[in-house]
């Protein structure tokens, strides 16, 4: 009779031409190619204020050869129904730091503050994020300070009952030269498996000045309310 009403049938397809896309395009080409395993949570615990948690786990092919893991957290201030502000802090420790030979093992300490705006009609969500970061980055010899700005533009739009395509660009600029940092662009299609889980599976193009990076990229999304009885909501 098929997968199950609750069961998200198309990663397993889409997973499997990505990866065999993917797979090609590494074999094919000198660039690399992984896949990305992203846990994105927002933990409501006033009206108005949240705790965000990001977790990555990057890997060099895929699902294979461990490359980077980060974590990301901090508070969130809504100031109004399209907009919030977040500063935080986030950690990241690299077997091999992407887009970069410099620092093949390294450990990286990073403050944050963003400012997230988004608009939305019967059918699509669209959200611009501007965010300002500090970086500690640490290697074996020596500490590197960097600062960079990141813009991101997301697009969101149902296609047929809980299923959406999502896309989005990211552009990080460093405030010191080089100006160019690098460049992030997803594709790929969604499930709202009930109102605070969410899931989608796609194919991300992670660009360098030098170098380019191919990526299978799955991301889990949910929402807890700690202002209510029941944290999180789940459906049949």
């Amino acid at each position: 009779m098929g997968c199950a009403k609750r069961f998200p049938c198309f990663v397993f397809f889409v997973a499997f031409f990505l990866s065999t896309t993917i797979s090609y395009t590494q074999t094919n080409n000198e660039n690399r190619s992984g896949s990305w395993l992203v846990l994105h949570g927002n933990n409501k615990i006033h009206e108005n204020w949240s705790i965000p948690i990001v977790g990555i786990l990057r890997h060099h092919d895929l699902f294979e050869k461990y490359e980077f893991a980060f974590v990301r957290t901090g508070v969130s201030y809504k100031l109004n129904e399209s907009s919030t502000f977040t500063t935080g802090v986030a950690f990241l420790s690299a077997k091999n730091y992407t887009g970069s030979q410099e620092f093949k093992n390294a450990t990286q300490f990073w403050v944050y503050e963003q400012y997230t705006l988004k608009s939305k009609s019967k059918t699509n969500i669209i959200s611009q994020r501007w965010r300002l970061e500090t970086r500690w980055k640490k290697s074996t010899n020596d500490l590197h300070i960097n600062n960079r700005v990141r813009y991101r533009f997301q697009y969101i739009k149902p296609i047929y009952k809980n299923v959406h395509i999502k896309s989005f660009n990211e552009l990080f600029l460093n405030l010191e030269s080089p100006l160019f940092n690098q460049n992030r662009f997803y594709i790929g299609l969604g499930q709202t498996l009930s109102p605070s889980v969410k899931i989608d599976i796609g194919y991300l193009k992670n660009h360098f000045k030098n170098d380019d990076h191919d990526v299978v990229r799955m991301s889990l999304t949910f929402k807890t309310d700690f202002t209510k009885k029941e944290v999180a909501e789940f459906v049949d």
